[in-house]
């Protein structure tokens, strides 16, 4: 049988990621708690409610239905969850209608591969302002190939630091290999003990 899949990485209103959120999916029809899995064939169950991950994202597989989807400040009606086919590979790659070839998540963030060769990742990651000149490393959750690429960084922590400050000497690059991204700030001031979450969005092409 096949099962609908809901992702999503959870913000609240000011657009914040929310780790270890707990989500609650009910059924519409008669508010029960809807049974959940963790992979398309319904194999592994997941539970309900469930917590988003570090980067706040959640993940399910579901029968097909209309469910309401709950967490805390959060509340989605009327979700209407549909099984999709499979990708149809002999014409334009599509799923469900959409241009998208694959998505999904791992442990460093979130990938969307499109059938005219675009990639799109996604990640929250820390950068330290302890230091001079401070330098991050991250992989990306999927492997771009050689050509160029976009990086853009939006800082998702709040505090008295203006974000505005930095931003516009943060310096960014790819590495040779195609799926690591190296962050710098131009700065040589030290802001001891402050540090900032900031999602980092790469857009480029897919090998």
């Amino acid at each position: 049988m096949a099962l609908a899949h809901f992702q999503r990485t959870f913000t609240d209103a000011s657009g914040n990621v929310k780790p270890g959120l707990s989500v609650t999916v009910r059924r519409e029809s008669d508010n029960g708690l809807a049974a959940l899995f963790a992979d398309a064939g319904s194999v592994t169950p997941k539970s309900n409610p469930f917590n988003t991950d570090a980067n706040g994202y959640g993940s399910f597989y579901v029968v097909d239905g209309r469910y309401r989807i709950q967490a805390t400040d959060i509340d989605w009606r009327n979700e209407d969850l549909i099984s999709q086919p499979s990708p149809n590979f002999s014409a334009m790659p599509q799923v469900g209608g959409d241009p998208i070839v694959e998505s999904g998540s791992n442990a460093n963030g979130e990938y969307t591969k499109f059938a005219d060769g675009t990639l799109i990742t996604r990640v929250v990651s820390t950068i330290d302002f302890s230091t001079a000149f401070p330098v991050l490393d991250k992989t990306t959750a999927a492997t771009f190939s050689s050509g160029n690429f976009s990086i853009n960084c939006t800082r998702t922590t709040s505090g008295a630091f203006d974000g505005e400050l930095w931003a516009p000497n943060l310096l960014g690059r790819f590495a040779q290999d195609g799926n690591t991204v190296r962050l710098g700030l131009d700065s040589a001031n030290t802001m001891p003990g402050f540090s900032a979450d900031i999602l980092i969005t790469c857009i480029g092409r897919w090998s």
